[in-house]
């Protein structure tokens, strides 16, 4: 009786994959090349997906659900799945995890890569359209929100447009733990090993040695004075 109890409860924990299931087949067979695609990889779990032309690309071994998106983690989040956007190219080199409430939104020119052994919290929110990195066994906390864009350009009032290119590579190292609710934006790196506390709100890449914990605090600063967002001319030119 506790052995078939114990097979119930392994079912009943799993069941989520039926559903994935028939998804994630259409996924696999459409986006990977057939050798890579019968292994099934790929679990997609209640995805909205716009491939657009964009590339999956999955490096070393493989085995059967390595890949999870979309998949429930954390309870504080509607179990909506994610929402897949990519127009450029996003890789995988191994085990990665993507929680519920996600979001992934990649341009025509970005590149998004993850390391071996990611998990990436729920309510996850990356969008890439220059370079992001993700290095081997980094966690991510619940809704932390990851840009290497700025998705529009400023200009001063003499009508200049700021020197800034407006995109810059994100390159987050092995062995990083982010907490939650943080957000990186263009140009950053965070060094191996280091710890991201919560809420932590990082715009340059960090002058510190591995192994180190970050945070900042609540107080407001004025960059810098004279400039605006022209909703007429604003746009970025990726190269």
């Amino acid at each position: 009786m506790y052995l078939i109890m114990e097979i119930i409860k392994k079912i009943w924990k799993f069941r989520w994959i039926l559903r994935a299931l028939i998804p994630s087949l259409i996924f696999n067979f459409r986006h990977l090349p057939f050798s890579q695609a019968k292994k099934l990889p790929i679990l997609i779990y209640k995805a909205e997906v716009h491939a657009k032309g964009g590339h999956f690309v999955i490096e070393g071994p493989l085995r059967f659900g390595m890949i999870i998106l979309g998949h429930r983690i954390v309870d504080l989040f509607p179990n909506t799945g994610i929402t897949l956007s990519n127009s450029g190219k996003i890789t995988f080199k191994g085990k990665t995890i993507i929680g519920n409430g996600s979001a992934i939104s990649v341009g025509p020119s970005g590149s998004l890569s993850f390391g071996n052994d990611v998990i990436g919290s729920a309510g996850l929110k990356i969008a890439c359209y220059s370079s992001i990195s993700i290095g081997d066994q980094v966690r991510i906390g619940w809704n932390t929100q990851i840009l290497d864009t700025d998705f529009h350009l400023l200009k001063n009032i003499e009508g200049r447009k700021s020197r800034s290119k407006g995109y810059a590579p994100v390159r987050i190292e092995n062995g990083v733990w982010i907490a939650n609710s943080c957000k990186l934006y263009k140009g950053v790196t965070i060094p191996h090993s280091c710890v991201v506390s919560s809420d932590t709100v990082i715009h340059a890449s960090l002058k510190c040695d591995p192994y180190s914990i970050v945070s900042n605090d609540s107080k407001t600063v004025i960059r810098a004075v004279g400039y605006y967002r022209d909703l007429t001319d604003d746009m970025i030119s990726y190269e």
